[in-house]
């Protein structure tokens, strides 16, 4: 009876150590895949940042330059007003000389 009764210890033991072993197994799985889903879960948060920042940028400097045409539109035109103005001036300087030269 002693010695079914330390067979019964040792098996009880032995399952234990078993159920032990297949535990620590089990959470190292479970680390394993969880480290993997973050890890994806983390590239897959920076790709989208990295796509919204890339969008974000191209919308700023289609902006800018929306902005810059105009300006540059602007610039353009009052550069041409001040050349015919002073395109207008050296005439009337000219008509003025030539008509103190005639008189």
């Amino acid at each position: 009876m002693a010695l079914e009764a330390l067979n019964s210890i040792k098996n009880a033991e032995s399952k234990g150590e078993e159920l032990i072993k297949n535990a620590q197994q089990e959470s190292k799985n479970i680390i394993k895949n969880a480290e993997g889903a973050a890890n994806a879960e983390y590239k897959k948060i920076v790709d989208e940042a990295n796509i919204l920042a890339n969008n974000i940028i191209s919308d700023a400097l289609k902006e800018g330059e929306k902005v810059a045409a105009t300006i540059r539109e602007e610039a353009e035109k009052n550069v041409s007003d001040i050349v015919n103005v002073s395109q207008e001036k050296i005439e009337n300087a000219i008509k003025l000389i030539v008509e103190r030269i005639v008189k």
